[in-house]
């Protein structure tokens, strides 16, 4: 009896300290802009990890709940959500990493200088979120 309990107790002591918790993590965040008459175009990206994949009903499909916000900090001015949205996936295995691309066009109003993109990333699933910058340089 003593032999079953202390099996099972460490059965789940090595169970649950091998599970993580998804924790979000950005990384390779990248901007770059180009000039489209009357104004400039944004195209911005991020990467994120350690997501929550969560498998539905047992249908073998792997499901992902993401919500980004982006802000973009001009050298006169913030702009809180220039670009937002939902990252709603399934697929068939669960996956690595995950890229979020965003694109905002700019008019003519907005000066040269240095500017930054700034990502919020939330996952809905396993309620984390990360928040990475990146640099960029209208000329």
């Amino acid at each position: 009896m003593k032999k079953t309990l202390i099996i099972s107790f460490l059965a789940t002591l090595i169970f649950t300290s091998c599970s993580e918790e998804p924790k979000t993590v950005l990384f390779n965040s990248e901007a770059f802009a180009f000039s489209i008459g009357d104004g400039w175009e944004i195209n911005a990206s991020v990467n994120a990890k350690g997501f929550a994949q969560i498998e539905k009903d047992n249908s073998e499909l792997y499901f992902t709940n993401l919500y980004y916000s982006v802000n973009l900090y001009t050298p006169e001015d913030t702009i809180y959500n220039a670009d937002y949205g939902s990252v709603i996936d399934s697929t068939n295995e669960e996956i690595l990493d995950k890229q979020i691309e965003s694109q905002i066009e700019l008019d003519s109003g907005f000066i040269a200088g240095n500017y930054l993109i700034e990502f919020i990333v939330h996952d809905n699933y396993s309620n984390t979120k990360d928040t990475l910058s990146t640099k960029l340089v209208l000329e």
